[in-house]
């Protein structure tokens, strides 16, 4: 750091420059100044917002008339049958949209609907607002008193109007939305105005508005693998029995119709979720037999091939391209029938135990805390041990946008599905064209020319199969969340550091193979320990590329440390809790408390509990650092910052129990559910118990592990298993997950 005031003896800084937005400052420096005390100078590379309104129209489904649309779609359905065979599927499903086109057009209204960062401003308000600017023109030409006097009282006015307009919106206009408009409701409570998005080029030109679209599409294009003839890899098939065939009815259609959520965006086709709900009974008898053929056929009308790709922001600066993931929305109807096929080729796989044992993505029974559980229980174990952990975190580049289609498929042949059903994914994957869709503006069609759409259905099965034999080569311990990965072992001599560097070639190798990407920059190494003096230097690498050694890592979204201690987590999650319940304090001081306790409830409190099973603190300090969010929200909902007032019986008022308490519901939940719905993570976790009392154990009973650290003792397992064991056995017994949720949600509270 610059040291603004420098003398003979001393250098101090004096003046800061504090920003939310690091990437916009750009070219800092110190100037001389008149004194010793030197000038900051900066730049601030920013774009002027667009104040503009913009207006949509959009259909108005509370207005629809869908009983005249079910009446002439049944009419439709009659005389759409009775050629049926006779058309192609692409013609039969030109068709049924161009009929819902009409229906729509016809029965369903638009409205016009506007974006604005003040709900609560009205157009009485902006006459009133008016009026004082034109008094204050008035007052500053004239300099006439009695001209100011009637601009202040304007003013005042206005001032009166404006909080009594924002004390009914937020006391009755906004709890009512949540009931009326959900949507709407959270943009307001989220903040989420529709910002346009604003690029810079690399020579720091300003990319104009209507070109964003295209300049991101070309960026997204750039990360598909473009292969014309990959070389296969001499792999064995799979010993499965064929896949049964799969068979579509009009009544499962309309089930999956029942479950669609009203607030997906449909595809580039058009065809709304809310217009299928309304119209399930024809529309699932009209959609079956297109399925169907479309099955039968292995073709796919155009329309569902086409990804609607909307950019959403991950991190870093708003102004590069590469820093937004592409959201494909592809159509509706196509998602229904790719329920039907992931329904059945999943099936198909879990029966055959295809998935690797070590992959916790996108399966029943297995999660993020589940992956998080396994990991961190082995390194609990070694370090009890006394053992090192060396591990890599692997990170893959824009793995979902670069799985090579031929391979895909090569690998999706060695599994003997239905004939019917590959070569329908093959259609699925091939010819497939994307346009990205910013401010308003769409840019034109480019081919996809690799990778699992994200967004659909079957692209994170697609990709399950993809990664699956990746672990097949490792020796050491891997985890894998899709493409999350991490590899580890315990360093007991110089050649298991040796096996981990072949571990990591392995991988490298694989990614060889299967024209997969490693990112070796956000690829990290941890050294786990609890002896300082272990500290010898390793060096791992991939690709010829040296890893860099981390002390914390953020893994699923939770921080390792490489002592195991959870202050790092606890300190980032009760940060960012902090700032969302500031958020709250500056924005919604006005609203109701009940409304200010859902905010809380919706808003701040998941920070501090995501994955909370797994890192659960026992440090009376961390607990307690946790636990002050909560009062200070309970002070914010009550609007009482009295010193005096007590927290526990507004925490009481509220019924809100302490987080720790909660936290030890969400170990027992979480065990509950391996123990009865997991049995391969039940048996690698779970000891069974040495002795089981008649009179003081229940029969659910599993054994404690020993423990030889605080560490370790203080852990998921040792700890979660001894709560368990001691829970009544009409608890324990309990086998379903929202009923034993109920039963120690009582017992514990």
């Amino acid at each position: 750091a610059s040291k603004a005031r420098t003398t003979q003896s001393s250098a101090t800084v004096l003046d800061l420059v504090l920003t939310t937005h690091p990437d916009l400052v750009q070219s800092l420096s110190l100037l001389p100044g008149l004194s010793d005390h030197s000038v900051i100078h900066f730049c601030i590379s920013n774009i002027l917002p667009n104040r503009s309104k913009i207006i949509k129209l959009i259909r108005d489904y509370n207005r629809a008339d869908f009983t005249s649309i079910n009446a002439e779609l049944e009419a439709f359905s009659h005389e759409f049958f009775l050629r049926f065979s006779e058309r192609t599927t692409e013609e039969n499903w030109l068709l049924f949209k161009y009929k819902v086109n009409q229906l729509t057009n016809r029965y369903i209204p638009l409205r016009k609907i506007k974006n604005t960062q003040s709900p609560w401003f009205t157009s009485s308000l902006r006459r009133l607002l008016n009026k004082k600017k034109r008094l204050f023109r008035k007052a500053k030409l004239s300099m006439i008193p009695e001209r100011w006097a009637a601009y202040h009282r304007a003013e005042d006015d206005y001032a009166r109007a404006l909080y009594l307009a924002k004390d009914a919106f937020f006391q009755n206009t906004l709890p009512s939305l949540l009931e009326t408009n959900p949507r709407k409701f959270w943009n307001v409570v989220n903040g989420e105005e529709k910002k346009p998005i604003e690029l810079i080029t690399d020579s720091e030109l300003v990319v104009p508005r209507e070109s964003c679209c295209t300049v991101l599409n070309s960026a997204f294009s750039s990360f598909f693998t473009d292969v014309a003839s990959p070389v296969f890899p001499n792999t064995s098939a799979y010993d499965f029995f064929q896949m049964d065939s799969v068979v579509i009815d009009w009544y499962g259609i309309c089930k999956l119709i029942q479950n669609l959520k009203l607030s997906s965006c449909p595809g580039d086709d058009g065809i709304n979720p809310k217009f299928l709900k309304n119209t399930q009974v024809y529309s699932s008898i009209i959609l079956s037999k297109i399925f169907s053929q479309s099955l039968e056929s292995s073709l796919l009308p155009d329309d569902w091939r086409v990804g609607k790709v909307v950019p959403l922001h991950k991190s870093g600066s708003t102004h590069c391209p590469i820093n937004y993931r592409p959201i494909s929305l592809t159509s509706i109807p196509c998602k229904l029938l790719e329920h039907v096929i992931y329904s059945h080729v999943v099936q198909f796989l879990e029966s055959n135990s295809f998935f690797s044992v070590h992959q916790h993505g996108f399966r029943k029974n297995y999660s993020c805390e589940t992956q998080l559980l396994s990991f961190t229980n082995d390194l609990f174990s070694a370090v009890d041990s006394s053992s090192t952990v060396h591990c890599i975190f692997i990170d893959f580049s824009k793995a979902f946008d670069t799985v090579c289609h031929k391979l895909l498929l090569y690998k999706l042949s060695k599994l003997n599905l239905d004939p019917t059903v590959l070569k329908w994914i093959e259609s699925f994957l091939f010819n497939r064209t994307q346009f990205v869709t910013a401010n308003e503006f769409n840019s034109s069609l480019c081919p996809v020319m690799s990778g699992v759409p994200q967004g659909s259905v079957l692209g994170p099965l697609l990709f399950l199969i993809y990664i699956n034999d990746l672990p097949i080569s490792i020796s050491s311990s891997i985890k894998l969340f899709a493409d999350d990965c991490v590899i580890y072992r315990n360093i007991t001599s110089p050649s298991d550091h040796v096996i981990l560097q072949s571990d990591l070639d392995n991988i490298s190798s694989w990614c060889d193979t299967w024209l997969m990407k490693l990112n070796t920059t956000k690829c990290k190494f941890m050294r786990i320990s609890r002896h300082a003096s272990d500290a010898t230097p390793t060096v791992y690498s991939l690709n010829d590329a040296p890893l860099t050694q981390v002390s914390s890592y953020k893994y699923l979204g939770v921080h390792i440390t490489d002592n195991l201690s959870w202050q790092t987590h606890v300190d980032h999650v009760t940060s960012n809790a902090n700032r969302t319940l500031g958020y709250l304090r500056r924005n919604f001081s006005l609203a109701p408390s009940s409304l200010k306790l859902l905010l809380y409830k919706t808003l701040v409190r998941p920070k501090l509990e995501y994955a909370s099973s797994i890192w659960d603190p026992h440090i009376n300090s961390l607990i307690l650092n946790i636990e002050a969010i909560q009062n200070r929200s309970v002070r914010f909902i009550f609007s009482n910052y009295f010193r005096t007032a007590s927290v526990t019986s507004m925490k009481s008022n509220l019924n809100l129990p302490e987080l720790a308490l909660r936290r030890k519901i969400f170990r027992l939940c979480l065990f509950h559910k391996i123990y009865h719905f997991n049995p391969f993570l039940s048996d690698l976790l779970f000891q069974p118990p040495s002795y089981i009392s008649s009179r003081n154990d229940h029969h659910f009973k599993v054994g404690v592990p020993n423990s030889r650290t605080n560490l370790h003792f203080c852990s998921f397992i040792p700890t979660t298993c001894s709560d368990w064991n001691h829970l009544p056995a009409a608890i324990a017994s309990i086998a379903d997950t929202n009923l034993f949720k109920s039963a120690i949600y009582n017992h514990i509270l």
